[in-house]
């Protein structure tokens, strides 16, 4: 069996992952559409960080990425979101 590790660290199948993949994206599109960047107020927040479960730009995604502590991650379909991640999402939004 194949894995798929999130950034917060939990192991999932991977088959699981990519079955979610689709219907994950169109959930979190759908949250972050019209939203403004949550710590510059800028247009196109379509980035979050976990550590705080927020949409943030690219600009600021970039800057939060100096503390290790932040889980930086695309809402743009270049990246695989797991279970935990879209809990976090959910009960942040």
């Amino acid at each position: 069996m194949e894995y798929s590790y999130s950034k917060l660290g939990n192991k999932y199948d991977l088959k699981l992952i990519e079955k979610l993949d689709n219907e994950y994206h169109t959930k979190l599109k759908k949250m972050y559409r019209n939203l403004k960047c949550e710590d510059c107020s800028s247009n196109n927040a379509n980035w979050v960080t976990l550590k705080r479960g927020k949409f943030v730009c690219i600009n600021c995604a970039q800057k939060l990425r100096e503390d290790a502590s932040n889980k930086i991650k695309s809402c743009m379909g270049t990246y695989r979101w797991h279970p935990d991640e879209m809990e976090i999402m959910i009960n942040n939004n």
